[in-house]
């Protein structure tokens, strides 16, 4: 920062350490003829730092405001803010904006020092017609609001950024994140041929070997690792990259030819990539495989016709015998109340039923408000306070959910939204007989005090005194009874701002790729995926750190750089400017 700083002051007129809007945008436009200064990048960035009654900026604020770390920090809010999407796969973003990040980075090439992060070079027709980055121009997309708020940022940084925040959101590795990559131009655009080939390498047709292997892997085996070698990682990287990487998101046919997600639940970090590859059974199936039972192969995991992938057999049929005859449980022993999720993930369904549409999931530790719970075959299912059914006692037995107290009227306070199409009635008081009138469907409010009915049809009601401005302010609201369930849901952050819809594709069947396959059948690569297999606290640990190299190669700090430049000592956001670029590698 210095020495931009130094530089800036080189340039100072007026002999005060200050400027104006205007020759501000001068001085930048001759210090870097690449266009990156317009106008209005310089106006956010004045609107963030601020400027005096005259319109003149300190030259020392606007210099630190390029390199502060608050700025990131507001990113990473505002990054935060857009991962849960209910309307998107398995209503997450992570696993997309992960992918992006992946493949920005997985094109570099420690020979010549080509490709990788260092550029988003994605963002040019060459790079973006790749087919390994198909259906990626929806991340680029829907990253633009955020690049638009932050325009000083690179977007070669902001995917990185995202993908850091999209995996510590979900469970994963705190991946460190460095500020200060740069923006390429098109002719720095990488064609295809980079990027890890599902089949390459494999022989035509369908032959299998006497494991069920399909002939050729071996050659699809060396090609992954020269891919990775090519970026100068070796097989154990390439292992915990893949098997941390392939636990997110789900491949569609309208995009790779492929179908399905690699894990029962691709919004979560876990090792089960890793281990399922390693425990379960797994069949090669094409588009119009008949399955051992004669029945086609299920859609969610049903390749395009030409495409070739593998499915998860243990799950498709299971075994005799897997569950024991068990009695149905008591379910007074778990009253309405605040619960924790004890598993490391639970779905939610729309309703009790197993069934039943799959509407969201909750992780570890969170704490939700039950206020009804039922027993449903060998089951114990809770209807949440945000709406949705989950197994606080599953079908096997296991406890997913454990009970911490009764349930908390304070904690039920907030947002609602009326979910019945009637409307939900309101009452002059908790001990009303008779409504005074009714909600409007879909309309939300604020509830500032919650109450339990006690007497008549309100006997075990759920009610809220509403304080906001509209049809029953200052009534109480019914939010839920006995009788017809819940009539007004509690809308939570990052979970239903949007009504929640059921979840496409969630049926439970998993596939590999072939390329997934050979860390399987491959000696050099299988010893580190069984170890990943059995640790998940190591696969973490290795995934955040080879993460953070992939993500860094071809940054002038990495130590991969091989450009023959000596490496940046400072780290800067400078969002594309090849002049604030050089000036840091000096």
């Amino acid at each position: 920062m210095e020495q931009v700083l130094a530089t800036f002051r080189k340039h100072d007129k007026s002999g005060n350490g200050t400027i104006g809007k205007e020759d501000l945008h001068r001085l930048l436009a001759n210090l870097d003829n690449s266009g990156f200064w317009t106008e209005e990048k310089v106006q956010m960035v004045l609107d963030i730092v601020g400027s005096d009654s005259s319109g003149r900026v300190a030259l020392d604020k606007f210099c630190s405001s390029l390199y502060t770390g608050t700025d990131y920090e507001q990113v990473r809010a505002s990054l935060k803010k857009v991962m849960e999407a209910p309307e998107w796969d398995d209503g997450s973003y992570a696993p997309l904006l992960i992918r992006l990040a992946w493949h920005s980075s997985g094109t570099y090439s420690k020979a010549d020092g080509t490709g990788g992060s260092n550029g988003a070079t994605m963002r040019h027709a060459k790079e973006a017609r790749d087919p390994e980055n198909t259906g990626l121009d929806k991340a680029r997309e829907y990253l633009e609001p955020v690049k638009a708020q932050f325009p000083w940022l690179s977007y070669a940084d902001l995917w990185i950024m995202a993908a850091c925040v999209a995996i510590e959101h979900t469970g994963g590795p705190k991946v460190p994140f460095r500020g200060g990559r740069i923006d390429g131009v098109s002719e720095q655009a990488i064609a295809p041929g980079r990027l890890p080939g599902a089949e390459k390498g494999l022989a035509d047709g369908f032959e299998l070997d006497d494991q069920g292997r399909l002939k050729g892997w071996e050659n699809l085996a060396q090609h992954i690792r020269d891919v990775f070698g090519r970026m100068g990682f070796s097989d154990k990287e390439a292992v915990v990259l893949i098997s941390g990487g392939h636990v997110y998101g789900r491949c569609h046919t309208g995009s790779s030819g492929y179908a399905g997600a690699w894990v029962e639940n691709p919004t979560i970090f876990s090792n089960e990539y890793a281990a399922d590859m390693v425990g379960d059974k797994w069949i090669a199936v094409q588009h119009d495989t008949k399955m051992p039972d004669g029945g086609p192969v299920p859609e969610e995991v049903r390749p395009a016709p030409g495409k070739r992938q593998y499915i998860d057999l243990s799950k498709y049929m299971p075994e005799a015998g897997e569950e024991a005859a068990r009695s149905a449980p008591d379910a007074t022993q778990f009253p309405p109340g605040r619960y924790r999720c004890a598993s490391q993930w639970v779905n939610c369904r729309e309703q009790p039923e197993t069934d039943s549409a799959i509407i969201g999931r909750f992780n570890q530790d969170q704490v939700l408000s039950l206020v009804s719970v039922k027993t449903f075959g060998t089951a114990v299912r809770g209807l949440a306070e945000r709406g949705g059914w989950v197994s606080i006692v599953g079908s096997g037995g296991k406890n997913l959910f454990l009970r911490e107290g009764d349930l908390e009227p304070q904690s039920l306070t907030g947002r609602y939204r009326s979910i019945v199409v009637a409307g939900s009635p309101f009452y002059s008081s908790v001990t009303a007989s008779e409504g005074a009138g009714r909600t409007k469907a879909g309309e939300e409010f604020c509830v500032g005090e919650v109450a339990f009915g006690q007497d008549g049809d309100l006997q075990g009601a759920i009610l809220g005194k509403r304080v906001d401005p509209g049809d029953g302010q200052g009534s109480w609201v019914l939010l839920f009874s006995p009788a017809s369930g819940i009539s007004c849901e509690l809308v939570v952050q990052g979970y239903n701002e949007k009504p929640r819809k059921p979840i496409a594709g969630q049926t439970g069947h998993q596939m590999m790729l072939v390329s997934d396959m050979v860390l399987l059948w491959d000696e050099g690569f299988r010893k580190h995926l069984e170890v990943y297999a059995e640790d998940e606290a190591a696969l973490k640990a290795d995934f955040g750190e080879a993460f953070q190299r992939l993500t860094e190669l071809g940054c002038p700090w990495s130590s991969d750089f091989c450009s023959g430049e000596p490496s940046a000592g400072t780290a800067f956001s400078a969002g594309g400017c090849p002049f604030l670029a050089a000036q840091a590698t000096r």
